[in-house]
């Protein structure tokens, strides 16, 4: 079954509202599949940066293990204390902000593009976190665990959910999905129907150019033709931060972004550490395991 909680709609409808006339033409080129042209790139330069959260990051949101099956192996990742925290915001200790998608915008001939997204899944988790993906193109699906997860893939626009895709992956397989992103949409999330802590982001993007940034909030994007480019950075629970560079012949553009912490709100029964369950936990199911005891 597909769903989404109120919280994401409100934040997805925070992100569509706030979206510049550049980033708009990134995404609609990636929806309606126009075409970006591959060349042999000469002279090309280079944009670095870094990304930064002003104010201190928001906590993890908290899912009480006791509501899905397989707690034994999926507490290999947990506090010690039956719950998985999901760190929607991840803050180097110098500010640097990770897992913020940086792309070039209109950018319509240049290096080859054979990008394809791959989704791991290892130890009840998805990896990467933020995955940029291409509208109308394959991506992979890989199941290393031994238990069985159902990944769900769909779009959020306005107030509304759809559906791309549902996946169920047996222990130990592979599948390759496509991705088809709906008229005017260009988020893409997924999130395993077995364990609803298991989730990931997306955003599409129409040409090779781009980046997620580093745990130091750091990125780099190489073999940009000369030329003048808008430029976004976007996280998926804040606005779309916007920029213009100028890359020369063999030069090096820089473009650092700031977001601010105060935009995130998260929801107060997604911060809870009690439940009414807590009884059936036993102490076998709390003892820490040694893949990683996480932090709030």
């Amino acid at each position: 079954m597909f769903c989404v909680s109120l919280w994401f709609r409100r934040r997805l409808c925070l992100l569509i509202g706030s979206v510049a006339g550049a980033l708009l033409v990134l995404l609609c080129r990636s929806a309606t599949g126009l075409a970006y042209e591959e060349i042999t790139v000469t002279g090309g330069g280079a944009v670095t940066g870094r990304v930064v959260l002003n104010g201190p990051p928001p906590p993890s949101r908290i899912f009480h293990l006791v509501f899905s099956p397989d707690i034994d192996f999926c507490s290999r990742i947990s506090d010690g204390k039956g719950n998985r925290l999901l760190k929607d915001v991840q803050v180097s200790d110098t500010g640097g902000l990770r897992d913020v998608v940086i792309a070039v915008v209109g950018v319509e001939k240049g290096k080859p593009f054979d990008y394809t997204p791959r989704l791991e899944i290892d130890n009840c988790r998805i990896s990467p976190f933020v995955m940029p993906v291409r509208n109308g193109h394959p991506m992979t699906i890989v199941n290393q665990d031994p238990v069985s997860h159902d990944i769900q893939a769909y779009t959020l626009k306005d107030q509304y959910t759809f559906a791309m895709f549902n996946k169920p992956m047996v222990p130990e397989s592979t599948a390759v999905k496509e991705v088809l992103l709906r008229k005017g949409h260009y988020i893409f999330r997924t999130q395993c129907g077995v364990h609803d802590f298991m989730q990931s982001w997306g955003i599409a993007v129409g040409n090779p150019y781009f980046a997620v940034t580093d745990a130091d909030g750091r990125y780099t994007i190489s073999d940009l033709p000369p030329g003048e480019y808008d430029i976004i950075a976007w996280h998926h629970l804040m606005k779309v931060r916007a920029g213009h560079i100028i890359v020369t012949a063999g030069g090096a553009a820089t473009q650092n972004f700031q977001f601010d912490a105060a935009e995130v709100e998260i929801p107060l029964h997604d911060l809870e550490p009690h439940y009414r369950l807590q009884p059936a936990l036993s102490s076998k199911h709390l003892v820490t395991q040694p893949v990683e005891l996480q932090r709030p």
